[in-house]
């Protein structure tokens, strides 16, 4: 009786566990099914609103290849919209006119010279800001609708570097030339926004949204609708052609065969990371055109904490004089003013000579001993020297630079910081081979 009763209450648990499996299995189906047709509304939304664009940009004397078409971004993980297509080598992709660009009156700009901020960045900014508005407004019945709209609804903004940030941020950059820029560039829209009397948040979001997509040349700046949908790679599958005197028009080609679905891309600069995130908001994990860049008195402070400690005193003062005149201040007044220390180029990594030589002549211990490179440590205390100013640009090094990091701004932060003490790394580990060879 006791084995019955066993069996018959494993059956009965096998068939309630059963019944919730199936309850949970159509639960997780359900929700699975919503997401995905919530994924495929907002596709379909995103797909008439490029729609809407491209016979927007038609009608204006654009060209659009009817292969281009809009797809989820490999580069971005999926998460970001992006445009593709399948064409051959030197197809012509996109042919859009220079002719988007607002100008306000350019006294509202003239305040923002000392900011750093080109004139024509600030006045499309500007226009930007206010096309923004009057087509969040136009959706609430408020005002007439954006002349911009079909293009202004595709615009987003992510609030973080370069315009977005806490003080705290500012100090995970770990780079105090880049920190003074943003700082900067802050002050300058402050008083963009107060010049136009408009709210410092808009004038903010539409900056950041020009100095992303924006394009210039000699003959003008602007918005280049579907063209700024493309990524930035250092190798990219397309390239642009800017206006030209007769030619009054910005036309993006292939620059190889594309197989459909294939990411459109191009190559916006060939900037470093600092350069980037203070122009574009982004930076990239694999730039191979990183360098790092430091302020004279902060390259002064770290050659002196590595002096030969037996050198006589006077002839310690005069390496002191020695270091103010190879490294001096800038003379011009200005923010973020620093010199190369060293970075990547094509086929290697490159030092600044007088960096080197100024190390060498920090570990010298006076004009009448031997020379450090003939003593039998003397190629050791010359890289312990560089090494030990060198990372102490940094407050930590790369092995202690670990934390995580869950807000974009700290995850931008780290990869800027970590790809610089990388390159130094690396730097470090070449020359040292270079030496012990």
């Amino acid at each position: 009786g006791v084995l019955l009763g066993l069996q018959w209450m494993s059956n009965w648990a096998q068939r309630k566990w059963a019944k919730f499996s199936k309850k949970e299995t159509k639960l997780a189906r359900r929700a699975a099914a919503e997401a995905q047709a919530a994924l495929e509304a907002a596709e379909e939304r995103d797909q008439e609103n490029f729609l809407e664009l491209a016979s927007w940009l038609q009608a204006r004397g654009a060209y659009i290849n009817e292969a281009v078409g809009l797809a989820r971004s490999p580069s971005a993980g999926g998460a970001e919209r992006g445009a593709a297509a399948g064409d051959p080598h030197g197809l012509l992709l996109l042919l859009t006119p220079g002719a988007y660009e607002k100008l306000f009156d350019a006294k509202l700009c003239a305040a923002l010279e000392a900011g750093g901020i080109r004139k024509e960045m600030a006045e499309l900014a500007l226009a930007l800001a206010v096309e923004r508005r009057q087509g969040e407004a136009t959706a609430d019945c408020l005002t007439e609708e954006s002349a911009w709209l079909p293009y202004v609804q595709m615009l987003e903004c992510t609030p973080s570097f370069p315009h977005f940030y806490k003080d705290s941020d500012l100090d995970l950059l770990e780079n105090p030339p880049l920190k003074e820029s943003l700082e900067a560039r802050t002050r300058a829209l402050q008083l963009l926004a107060a010049k136009s009397r408009m709210n410092e948040v808009d004038v903010k979001e539409a900056m950041q949204i020009v100095l992303g997509r924006a394009f210039t040349c000699d003959l003008l700046t602007c918005m280049l609708p579907v063209g700024d949908m493309l990524n930035h790679t250092f190798y990219p599958s397309c390239e642009v052609e800017a206006p030209s005197v007769g030619a009054e028009s910005w036309k993006l080609r292939s620059k190889m065969d594309l197989k459909p679905g294939e990411e459109l891309s191009w190559c916006y600069c060939e900037d470093p990371n600092h350069l980037l995130l203070q122009a574009s908001g982004f930076v990239m994990q694999e730039n191979p055109h990183n360098r790092i860049m430091a302020r004279p008195s902060d390259l002064r402070k770290a050659l002196l904490s590595v002096c030969n400690e037996k050198s006589p005193e006077d002839f310690d003062k005069e390496r002191r004089k020695k270091f103010i005149e190879a490294l001096p201040d800038p003379e011009e007044e200005g923010v973020g003013l620093s010199m190369f220390l060293v970075g990547r180029q094509p086929g290697g990594i490159q030092w600044n000579p007088l960096w080197l030589d100024l190390i060498g002549f920090a570990v010298t211990e006076s004009p009448d001993a031997q020379h450090w490179g003939k003593t039998p440590e003397g190629m050791k205390h010359y890289f312990q020297a560089l090494e030990k100013a060198s990372w102490s640009l940094f407050p930590r090094n790369l092995k202690d630079d670990t934390e995580s990091f869950t807000e974009k701004n700290e995850e931008l932060a780290a990869v800027l910081r970590r790809g610089y003490k990388k390159l130094l790394q690396e730097a470090l580990d070449g020359l040292k081979t270079r030496l012990s060879g």
